[in-house]
């Protein structure tokens, strides 16, 4: 069982779990147990289908590498280990990005080809910088890249312009200059440069940032190997690996669901959407983890069991299979459809037939329990290991953390002065010994009243209101007291809420030097 990992807190503090001496073991460990799998995918012996996956994804991202404008690995050795991570292609934050020099060190410690999926199948709303800004207050501002259509993808998105590229700069920079840290422009400045070539030579938005990241990145000498989960999808290993899940649909959906299932009992997660929903089964008809993408739009797959099997998109037909795995995967790969998988799909595919060591980030890794599970389900083999890493890096703005609990203490003295405002003197500097020597009489007066108020045969209700005379009357004295704690107050929800803002680790990774990252993870 895995521990649940939080992000790390410190700046600067890097999380890997299990910890990164254990890393190229794993990894050696993993590709050791791949060579006694048994069983076949579609027809085809899985070590047979994993020789062949592993083949075309190098293939295919050395293809995509080369127009990245840095250099990147060539080494082409047989029996060389793969490692891999993968992410969206937005403006991640270090916490993301620290994945990437991980898998370099591990991949040149190891002599492993390090190759990073571009998740560009995966929708968005919109790619923007967004930046604490300092106007009246402190507060966040964001500069726009790209937007989405609906049922869009990154990969199905044309790249930004020139004048988007202009804009995006021009707004990102107005907010950046209005913090007292000049370098946060800088790196900003420099990775719109790349941004603005990256966008002139490449068809789609994932690449273009894609290719502009690996150009910022470029000081640090990273050299690993980028491949678009839309260029992958493609190979012949991909459509065989969705043949077998179109075949066997129902009892992948068994087993996915039983995971699900157990996940969330084993974690007291009572949302049916989290970590991601059932499969849906009805009358026949399978929900698959898949997208169909067609005229840049993404659409769910389902598959058509029993004798006349086929993939279907709602309620239509796209192409009829058969019960022989190899006449099925014949006719899907004839189709030529574009078919990408969503989170588990991907993540198993993978870490069993493309990897020998896949590193997550804290929110994939806690996910990947589930695909654990099902890969011994639906595979009937023990799933490889994985591993997490993540990082915090503050912005250097100099901002000081107020806590929940100074603010509450505060909070709870204003409470006391509207009720108890005696029992404050001592904290009170009062502006003539006339004042003075008013409150501590009524102070005096009260506990007198206090006391009596507690008699067997007091008169409550004529005590009671002399002392809440008496309260009123202490309170109007203490009332620049009881401004100052107001004020006092108001500061710190401001300080604390401005906090919040100037120290939020997720800042995309543009506004760092990719040294300072890479230094941390060596």
């Amino acid at each position: 069982m895995r521990v649940r990992r939080q992000t790390p807190a410190g700046h600067g503090e890097v999380l890997t779990e299990p910890a990164y001496a254990t890393w190229a073991g794993h990894a050696s460990e993993n590709a050791r147990m791949a060579e006694v799998w048994s069983g076949t995918v579609a027809g085809l012996p899985i070590g047979e289908l994993r020789t062949s996956a592993r083949a075309e994804a190098i293939e295919a991202a050395r293809g995509f590498s080369a127009r990245l404008g840095v250099p990147v690995q060539t080494a082409d050795r047989a029996d060389a280990l793969i490692v891999m991570t993968g992410h969206q292609p937005e403006l991640f934050h270090p916490g993301i990005w620290v994945k990437n020099f991980l898998l370099q060190r591990v991949a040149d410690e190891t002599d492993a080809i390090a190759i990073d999926i571009v998740v560009d199948s995966d929708g968005f709303d919109r790619v923007e910088l967004r930046t604490p800004c300092l106007g009246a207050a402190v507060g966040r501002c964001a500069a726009v890249l790209a937007e989405s259509g609906p049922d869009g993808c990154y990969g199905c998105t044309p790249p930004p312009d020139s004048e988007d590229v202009a804009a995006f700069r021009q707004a990102g920079t107005h907010a950046l200059e209005t913090l007292h840290a000049p370098a946060l422009a800088r790196h900003f400045d420099g990775f719109c440069d790349a941004l603005a070539s990256a966008s002139a030579e490449n068809d789609d938005l994932a690449s273009a940032i894609t290719v502009a990241r690996r150009r910022y990145e470029a000081p640090a000498r990273t050299t690993y190997l980028e491949l678009p989960l839309t260029r992958h999808v493609a190979t012949a290993s991909f459509i065989r690996f969705v043949t077998h899940l179109a075949l066997e649909a129902a009892e992948f959906a068994e087993a996915y669901n039983a995971e699900l299932a157990a996940f969330r009992e084993r974690t007291g997660t009572r949302s049916a959407a989290q970590p991601f929903p059932d499969l849906g089964i009805e009358d026949g008809v399978v929900e698959l983890p898949l997208w169909l993408i067609l005229e840049n739009r993404r659409t769910t797959l389902r598959a058509r069991t029993g004798d006349e099997p086929a993939l279907m998109v709602g309620d239509e037909v796209l192409v009829n299979l058969s019960r022989d795995p190899a006449e099925a995967f014949d006719r899907l790969a004839a189709g030529g459809f574009l078919i990408a998988p969503k989170a588990l799909a991907l993540t198993m595919f993978e870490r069993v037939f493309v990897a020998d060591l896949f590193i997550h980030g804290v929110g994939g890794g806690r996910y990947d329990q589930v695909t654990d599970g099902v890969i011994a389900r639906f595979l009937g083999i023990e799933p490889p290991q994985f591993v997490v890493a993540s990082m915090t890096l503050y912005l250097p703005l100099g901002a000081h953390e107020v806590t929940d609990e100074e603010v509450s203490a505060v909070e709870q003295r204003l409470n006391r002065l509207a009720h108890n405002p005696d029992q404050l003197l001592g904290e009170v500097a009062f502006e003539s010994i006339a004042e003075r020597d008013r409150v501590m009489a009524l102070a005096a007066e009260k506990r007198s009243l206090v006391a009596a108020i507690a008699a067997p045969d007091a008169d409550k209700k004529t005590l009671g209101a002399r002392i809440k005379d008496v309260n009123a009357e202490i309170i109007a004295l203490m009332a620049p007291f009881v401004r100052e704690t107001e004020a006092e107050l108001a500061d710190l929800k401001a300080l604390r809420d401005a906090g919040e803002i100037l120290t939020d680790r997720t800042y995309p990774f543009c506004l760092w030097d990719p040294l300072e990252v890479a230094d941390k993870v060596r």
